[in-house]
């Protein structure tokens, strides 16, 4: 009779089978999550990766395969693809500074955990309990990851465009406040300008107050035939952006 393997081998060997177990959502739970991604996915591998944060590797024997690291690294390259084409075809009239600007902001870590809040991603995550408060500043790293690494799942189950598909769909809402709430005002006006056919702003001072520690400039924005704003800044670049501001939101209100 063979000797039978000591009860602490096959412990062992079985806690290690037990380990190399992959988390997986149930059927219910990759549904919904599905649902909300917009995507189903072909291989539900990739999503299940996806969402394997790397706290959990050494249930795997440190193998990098098992989390979404590598998933992430190639997530971050497939975002900025796409976030270039669209902010190219988007302004087609920007400089490239302000692209690389706007750029930043749309691909950071905030705006990708901005996006994993409102598709409500947090719960669907596999990771160590210890990582439940796992933030950066003032954003979820675990979550803004968890994006990225789920970009680079689309890409690899259903190929650049279902990636593309994802991000426009999903980043839209977040390119629409950044564009609002980022662009300099002086630059809106000029565009409206250009795609109404209308004379560019010009811009006067029209009074400097104050002790030169506290100025305050009054300026006035003009587009001949069309509208004039005045309005005060404690800098001429910040009186002429009110100014502008104003300007614009009157011609909109206005119907022009």
């Amino acid at each position: 009779m063979k000797n039978a393997r000591p009860k602490r081998t096959r412990l062992r060997a079985a806690g290690k089978a037990a380990r190399r177990k992959r988390p997986e959502l149930d059927a219910e739970s990759q549904a919904e999550l599905e649902g909300r991604l917009g995507y189903a996915f072909k291989n539900a591998d990739w999503l299940n990766r996806a969402l394997t944060h790397p706290s959990l590797i050494d249930n795997y024997d440190g193998d990098a395969q098992f989390s979404n690291q590598r998933l992430e690294f190639l997530g971050d390259r497939v975002l900025g693809l796409v976030m270039a084409e669209v902010l190219i075809a988007r302004f087609p009239a920007e400089r490239e500074g302000y692209l690389t600007k706007l750029f930043h902001q749309l691909v950071s870590g905030e705006a990708c955990a901005e996006v994993g809040e409102g598709l409500g991603l947090r719960p669907f995550l596999f990771l160590d309990p210890s990582m439940e408060k796992n933030k950066r500043g003032s954003y979820d790293k675990s979550v803004a990851d968890a994006v990225e690494a789920l970009i680079a799942a689309i890409y690899r189950d259903g190929g650049l465009d279902a990636a593309r598909d994802f991000i426009t769909r999903h980043w839209i809402m977040e390119l629409v406040h950044r564009e609002v709430s980022q662009q300099n005002p002086k630059t809106r006006l000029s565009d409206w300008c250009g795609a109404n056919r209308a004379p560019y702003a010009a811009y006067e001072i029209v009074d400097r107050a104050g002790p030169d520690h506290e100025p305050v400039f009054t300026v006035r924005a003009r587009v001949d035939g069309w509208g004039e704003a005045v309005e005060k800044g404690r800098s001429r670049q910040e009186a002429e952006m009110a100014a502008a501001d104003r300007l614009l939101r009157d011609l909109l209100r206005n119907g022009s």
